[in-house]
């Protein structure tokens, strides 16, 4: 018998040292896959050295990412966004006070490689050291307006609106 707990204390502690080391390693994605497409991560576009909670619902359909005890929520939150708009032809559908306010948050979306759907991203801040990314793959379309138009000023109005048509 007291050759069996110092042999079960060694497994116990070799078992531990184990999961350190190989959780460590462990290496960032590159891309998230939401359907048939293909979206590139946080750590991929902004460096952040954090693996986030994923949940997966409605079979794959929507992906959420927390990512938890992250310095500074607005630098990496507001870099992914503006990398998204800016290089992977997302829109921004909703924005509010995305950047400005610590709980800012804002809505990107570009039509899906499959046929009547849409990608729709969500980066919502926290005011706990935590920002959350949903991705939506939904039935429907984006529909785009005119940005260029002259308002009653003759000045242009430049703000995109776009919306989300989804059809259940």
């Amino acid at each position: 018998m007291k050759k069996i707990i110092p042999t079960i204390i060694t497994i116990i502690a070799a078992s531990i040292v184990t999961y350190l080391l190989i959780s460590k390693d462990k290496p960032y994605e590159e891309l998230y896959t939401i359907g048939n497409d293909a979206v590139s991560s946080v750590n991929k576009v902004t460096g952040l050295k954090v693996h986030p909670k994923v949940d997966d619902i409605e079979e794959g359909d929507i992906k959420i990412l927390n990512f938890y005890d992250v310095d500074d929520v607005l630098s990496y939150s507001v870099k992914y966004a503006n990398y998204l708009w800016k290089n992977e032809g997302y829109y921004i559908t909703t924005n509010h006070y995305f950047g400005k306010q610590p709980d800012g948050k804002i809505e990107l979306a570009k039509n899906s490689s499959e046929n009547g759907r849409v990608i729709r991203i969500n980066v919502e801040c926290n005011t706990n050291n935590s920002f959350t990314v949903i991705l939506s793959l939904l039935n429907g379309s984006l529909i785009m307006r005119n940005t260029n138009e002259m308002n009653t000023n003759n000045t242009i109005n430049t703000n995109e609106v776009n919306a989300v048509n989804t059809n259940n």
